[in-house]
């Protein structure tokens, strides 16, 4: 084993990407904070997608306490066209137990963090071994395939118990010292040599005691779950504005919780469906009256979520004659209202939305 540790290290010594969360912190293997933020931005997400959005937030946000202090609005504008906002809202109430409740410590042991908001098996692990370089597991889905592959054992992405099982291996890899190097080299290996598709088996350090390789089976590690067909959704947008001021409504729905957008309406029209948008629409407006004065489909949206699938269509409606803090009737919900539009850009909306709404202020 020493051998095999011994050679990761060696690899990541010469190989790691120059990432801005591994600078290294006095008293710290790594800036604690640093690392949540990166920790929380990069479930489900690409380094090179997240960088650009870390920067960006850490500017604004440069440690727990600004953070801590922060609302709720402003952190999703900054996480804005990232995706999963659950992740942001999680990570401002992490904030908030960390100054409040720890003193702006972080906890240093695994059952404690496990408790706190946003964090999983995997993050407490990421945390304790970036962090503090104690030995502790961080198994993700790039580690679950390196193992995998080095073992040769079908273990199953996204299974519990596989990655129970896999936790349990990596615990014995560990070597007494550069605990957190090693964590982070496992995980890199997986990134970028150890890919599921096309893996650099010729580069990888560990090759010459994979059992994957040496038997040629590669490409049957890991399993992967046999997942359900996705239920799809289909609804339509309507951007409404006299010019001036814009109709939205913030979600109090968990899917996309706390963003902005648009009017929508329960069903997707087609290009040509323009009297049923209008009639539609009337029906929602007809307490207020608004007078409608063009109407015009803008384009057809295929969004998909995790877990379920979106088919979407935008309209733009222009009327005429609102002021700022109309409401609108949609459905009751007195949370529609309408803004005026330089505020837009200070509003969070979805990445699919956001788009839609840069260009309107383009315009």
């Amino acid at each position: 084993m020493r051998e095999l540790s011994d050679a990761l290290l060696s690899w990541f010594d010469q190989c790691a990407r120059k990432l801005p969360w591994r600078e290294p912190a006095s008293g710290t293997r790594c800036d604690p904070y640093a690392v949540i933020v990166s920790e929380f931005m990069l479930q489900q997400t690409q380094v090179s997608t997240v960088i650009p959005y870390y920067s960006r937030f850490m500017e604004r946000f440069p440690d727990l306490p600004t953070l801590s202090h922060a609302e709720e609005p402003e952190v999703l504008k900054y996480w804005e066209g990232l995706g999963y906002y659950r992740r942001a809202r999680q990570l401002l109430k992490l904030a908030k137990t960390l100054v409040f409740d720890f003193a702006g410590e972080l906890p240093q042991d695994r059952k404690t963090l496990l408790k706190l908001p946003g964090i999983g098996e995997y993050t407490a692990g990421a945390l304790l071994s970036f962090v503090f370089d104690l030995p502790e597991p961080a198994v993700d889905g790039n580690v679950l395939r390196v193992i995998s592959r080095l073992d040769a054992k079908a273990y199953t992405m996204g299974d519990v118990k596989s990655q129970a099982a896999v936790r349990e291996r990596v615990s014995g890899l560990i070597p007494p010292h550069r605990a957190g190097d090693f964590s982070e080299a496992l995980i890199e290996l997986g990134a970028t040599i150890c890919l599921s598709s096309s893996p650099l088996c010729h580069d990888c350090p560990m090759s010459h005691v994979c059992r994957a390789y040496q038997q040629g089976v590669v490409a049957e590690y890991p399993l992967r779950q046999k997942r359900e067909k996705s239920p799809v959704s289909r609804m339509s947008y309507v951007l409404v504005h006299d010019g001036t001021h814009v109709f939205c409504r913030r979600r109090s729905e968990a899917l996309l919780h706390g963003l902005y957008e648009f009017i929508s309406l329960p069903r997707k029209y087609k290009k040509n469906d323009g009297e049923k948008v209008e009639e539609a629409m009337r029906k929602m407006s007809e307490c207020s009256k608004l007078p409608f004065h063009e109407l015009r489909y803008v384009a057809d949206k295929r969004v998909v979520f995790s877990h379920r699938v979106w088919e979407l269509s935008f309209w733009e409606l222009r009327i005429e004659g609102v002021e700022s803090g109309f409401v609108f009737q949609d459905k009751g919900d007195s949370n529609v209202l309408a803004v005026h539009r330089q505020a837009l850009e200070s509003m969070a909306f979805p990445a699919f939305l956001a788009g839609w709404r840069d260009a309107f202020l383009a315009e």
